[in-house]
């Protein structure tokens, strides 16, 4: 497996994936577009051979801050530690800049809290009726943040 910074001619597979990986409120391919391409993004994905696997992109919220947009494993390749990696570099990249990494999460996805919590972040808000549509039963979030000056676990 690698961990490549995005290319433009990897929208379609990513569009693809974001679908398999999200069956409620999946983001469109223009969004996708414009998220990836947004100037000072950080976006990468994982291959493994010739296949995308997951993606992960994030957005400054100022000079402070980044935001993890999105980031989405295909279900094929769940379990093989992608999300754990691409969470890592980021790490790695974005806190030579940024004193804080932020995300939101559904406060039903079990399994991303707990990578997340693993991986150095906090929950610091609960966002009621964040998201649109519902996913096992709710529509809220949390919003998460890592202190870049935290070690990696």
């Amino acid at each position: 497996m690698i961990i490549r910074r995005y290319r433009r001619s990897d929208l379609d597979n990513i569009a693809v994936l974001e679908k398999r990986a999200f069956t409620v409120g999946p983001y469109s391919k223009r969004y996708l577009k414009t998220v990836l391409e947004y100037p000072g993004s950080i976006s990468m994905v994982a291959q493994i051979n010739s296949s995308i696997c997951g993606y992960l992109v994030a957005l400054p919220l100022d000079e402070r801050s980044i935001d993890i947009e999105s980031i989405a494993t295909d279900p094929d390749c769940r379990g093989l530690g992608i999300a754990k990696r691409m969470i890592s570099m980021l790490i790695n990249w974005a806190c030579n800049e940024y004193e804080n990494i932020i995300l939101e999460v559904r406060d039903k996805n079990t399994e991303a809290i707990s990578l997340y919590l693993k991986m150095g972040f906090e929950i610091i808000e609960f966002l009621n009726g964040y998201y649109h549509e519902s996913y096992r039963g709710s529509i809220n979030a949390y919003r998460m943040k890592r202190n870049c000056k935290e070690k990696t676990a």
